[in-house]
């Protein structure tokens, strides 16, 4: 799996904010950078986001990360970097949740970015095939008895 700079930004603004709110928009963050001093604007803040962004300093994303309180790698490091895709993974997990409105969760062990993956896209599958009053029930997946 090979993250796009785009992806990783974006999952900063799906993932991390508080469940009782809204995601953040790109003004809210562009003026919270710039009163640490970083001059940026809103437009910037999109074109990075959408993959747009012909480049991008490392001054910026350094403060991009540190303003969702994640480690400046997730962001200045390739996209393909196990623990940048592990913690891609985590955030994408935690909106999958988040969606799903799901409020509290402990997992148990320490699951692998597969099993992380997997649980994100089934949250998904599921939210997508809500039951509604009066439907039919889905049938139930087939399993493999290996």
């Amino acid at each position: 799996m090979t993250l796009s700079l785009a992806e990783r930004v974006d999952v900063l603004f799906r993932a991390l904010h508080n469940p009782d709110e809204g995601e953040p928009t790109v003004e809210f963050v562009a003026a919270a950078l710039r009163d640490r001093g970083i001059e940026v604007s809103a437009d910037d803040l999109t074109a990075l986001r959408a993959g747009a962004a012909a480049a991008s300093s490392m001054e910026l994303l350094t403060a991009v990360a540190q303003h969702f309180n994640q480690e400046p790698w997730f962001l200045v490091e390739a996209g393909d970097t196990p623990r940048v895709v592990d913690a891609y993974v985590q955030l994408d997990l935690l909106r999958a949740l988040r969606e799903a409105g799901v409020r509290r969760v402990r997992l148990r062990g320490r699951p692998a970015t597969f099993d992380r993956r997997a649980l994100a896209e089934s949250l998904r599958t599921r939210r997508e095939h809500q039951i509604k009053p009066g439907c039919a029930e889905l049938p139930s997946a087939a399993t493999d008895p290996a």
